[in-house]
């Protein structure tokens, strides 16, 4: 078979899509783990810079595997390419059962909990919670690529006027840390070793992670040879001039020593700011980061069971795109019924640990 999605993507979709899934709750709570391992405010910095850079490398590499290879379906293609159908087809069976459902599951989880703290309900209600957004956002990706986006590029928007808030909310009102007493760190402090910077850049490559899901529509872009490389990059160098803004802010308002102690340092930095209205700004900048993922993950993760389907010939009821929507209803539903299954079957640690392994 050779079903063939509709190429109408562009330049800002791909930004949408990759700001929407690498900007996720990560960058609200691994600065603290980056603390425990750097002592250095300057050395924080420059360790974001790196992790910005070595993405930017992977960046680089994947938009020219995109331009070589125009087709729907990102790495399960590029490893279908280079070592063959049944490699192709192994990344494209772990990603699809274990790391993309149980990913949209835990996220789910996320969004279902943080809902709690606006609208009230029974703790064991969570997981229909859960469960109902992921069908919420699947049936959006059903009816049309742009409804989709639509809503894709609302929640992305959302997400980069939250951290420029935050920013410059703490720039405003915030004293530097050195005139409240504290001692920051200015020069480049101890590296010990590479194994303290190497440490660090775990958590920091994980909160950057996502940055290649646009290739998992490249057969849906006008223009995939020319557009899709360069929001690609684009897209890199915007999340990573972020995640150093923001990082210099909480820096402005805690010393490094200060955020090894805070578990949850955007939520800390907002309570000390604004009070308890900073705990209410703050869920709702999670449940707008974890809609944006959640949208991102299942618009970019019904791709691969489509993908996969279309070069195994038992599984060609699967790569079949609606025609009237023109989507990948079939894999949609597939991939929305398995994280809802995994919901029920697990919490968020249980989902977390199997996604890692």
């Amino acid at each position: 078979i050779s079903e063939k999605l509709k190429r109408e993507l562009r330049f800002w979709d791909s930004i949408a899509i990759t700001v929407g899934i690498v900007i996720g709750v990560g960058i609200f709570r691994t600065p603290a783990e980056i603390a425990k391992h750097l002592d250095s405010a300057p050395l924080i910095l420059l360790a974001w810079l790196a992790g910005g850079a070595i993405s930017l490398l992977g960046v680089l590499c994947y938009a020219e595997l995109s331009s070589r290879h125009p087709e729907t379906g990102g790495t399960y293609i590029f490893l279908r390419e280079a070592y063959g159908r049944l490699a192709g087809f192994v990344y494209g069976w772990s990603e699809f059962s274990i790391n993309r459902c149980a990913s949209i599951a835990a996220v789910a989880y996320v969004f279902a909990a943080y809902l709690r703290y606006l609208i009230p309900y029974e703790a064991h209600y969570e997981k229909w919670v859960a469960i109902s957004a992921i069908a919420l956002f699947s049936l959006i990706n059903m009816i049309g690529i742009r409804p989709t986006m639509k809503v894709q590029h609302v929640l992305s928007a959302l997400k980069v006027l939250i951290i420029l808030g935050m920013a410059g909310l703490i720039f405003w009102l915030a004293p530097p840390a050195v005139e409240r007493g504290i001692q920051a760190s200015t020069s480049l402090g101890r590296l010990g070793s590479w194994a303290g910077f190497s440490a660090a850049l775990i958590p920091i490559l994980w909160t950057y992670g996502g940055w290649h899901e646009s290739t998992f529509l490249s057969g849906e872009f006008k223009d995939t040879k020319r557009e899709l490389p360069i929001a690609l990059i684009a897209s890199a160098l915007i999340v990573a001039g972020l995640y150093v803004l923001i990082n210099a802010a909480y820096l402005r308002m805690a010393s490094p020593s200060e955020m090894v102690q805070s578990e949850a340092i955007a939520s800390d930095v907002l309570r000390k700011l604004l009070g308890s209205k900073g705990a209410f700004v703050m869920t709702l900048a999670i449940l707008v980061s974890a809609s944006g993922a959640l949208n991102s993950n299942i618009l970019t993760g019904g791709r691969i069971p489509f993908s996969v389907a279309q070069d195994h010939t038992p599984l060609a009821w699967f790569g079949r795109a609606d025609q009237r929507f023109k989507t990948p209803l079939r894999s949609l539903v597939l991939n929305g019924a398995w994280a809802s299954i995994l919901v029920l079957w697990g919490n968020f640690e249980r989902l977390l640990f199997l996604t890692a392994f």
